[in-house]
């Protein structure tokens, strides 16, 4: 039998290989960017709390909206929320919010903190709810005259297919959540889709983005598989308060391979693989500099609050598609 150490010292270098390989791609690719984009604003886990918003197309919020999800704490946050003045604000549930997850409380009665109203009873405004499910938003070609520092000149009409989903992978006792080892959660919930969407909010994290928390990465590899397959162009999601930040990836076989690797689903073949990967992007991009310019996908954890007291200490983040 192999000494545990060697095992460990073995996914070690196979790893840091993988990152190695990784970076020398990553530095070679560069994404277009678009000649009148559209400004979203991200935000997440504001636990009641109420961050300053600067302007934008679209407002997206990705759960844990509340800190404890009683029906008066949802209401008095869907009010603050519908009173902004984003033409779309888009919403998701998330751990904390559990008035939105009746099998929840079908199970936890005592989490609906003796109110008997349901989110059927709630006044929603105008934000609009994402459960599993998904809303394509028109931006017709005159855009609305909104105190933007982009020029607006020329807008061409555009498109945006959104998914939302509130689930997170099991820890502790709350809203929406799957067992960790569950490989067909997300799969079933993407298969349904009609459209491809463009951008995808979760609650928590795809695993090996913006999921790092104490000294492990707690993000979801099945939910990271399904956003490599599908390759929207922004995903929006929160949890884990310690990783806010933005990132963009290349999701190509490279960071398959890559991603596969970290997680311990693959070995020395995958890292082969990667590597005959980057040497034909590098030759491909020798002779066709125009294939070094390919979409690439915007990662943001956009969690607002962090700390044990979940004191409001980072800003939204702002995006352009």
């Amino acid at each position: 039998m192999q000494p545990l150490t060697s095992i460990k010292l073995e996914r070690h270098r196979k790893r840091r290989a993988a990152s190695k390989l990784r970076a020398i791609h990553a530095t070679r690719m560069n994404s277009p960017q678009p000649s009148t984009p559209l400004r979203i604003i991200c935000i997440s886990d504001t636990h009641n709390t109420h961050p300053i918003l600067p302007p934008g197309d679209i407002l997206i919020h990705a759960g844990d909206l509340t800190e404890h999800g009683s029906f008066d704490e949802v209401q008095a946050e869907l009010k603050w929320l519908s009173n902004q003045p984003h033409k779309y604000k888009i919403l998701i549930a998330g751990n904390h919010d559990v008035l939105f997850d009746e099998t929840f409380l079908t199970k936890y009665p005592e989490r609906r903190y003796g109110h008997s109203k349901t989110k059927e009873d709630l006044d929603w405004g105008n934000v609009i709810y994402l459960q599993d499910s998904s809303i394509i938003l028109n931006f017709p070609s005159t855009q609305p005259a909104l105190d933007f520092t982009h020029a607006t000149a020329g807008f061409q009409p555009r498109r945006l297919t959104i998914f939302g989903s509130p689930w997170t992978s099991q820890y502790g006792i709350s809203a929406f959540q799957y067992r960790p080892d569950d490989g067909y959660h997300w799969s079933t919930r993407f298969s349904r889709l009609e459209v491809k969407p463009d951008i995808v909010v979760t609650h928590g994290p795809p695993k090996h983005h913006l999921d790092a928390r104490d000294f492990h990465r707690a993000g979801c590899p099945y939910l990271a598989e399904e956003i490599s397959r599908l390759q929207p162009r922004l995903v929006v999601f929160g949890h884990i308060h310690a990783s806010y930040g933005r990132e963009r990836v290349f999701l190509d076989g490279v960071q398959r391979a890559y991603e596969e690797i970290m997680t311990g689903w693959a070995g020395w073949t995958a890292v082969g693989w990667m590597a005959i990967l980057v040497l034909w992007a590098k030759l491909k991009g020798t002779i066709l500099p125009s294939s070094l310019s390919k979409e690439m996908t915007i990662f943001v954890n956009a969690a607002v609050v962090g700390g044990p007291k979940n004191i409001l200490i980072n800003d939204p983040i702002v995006v352009e598609l």
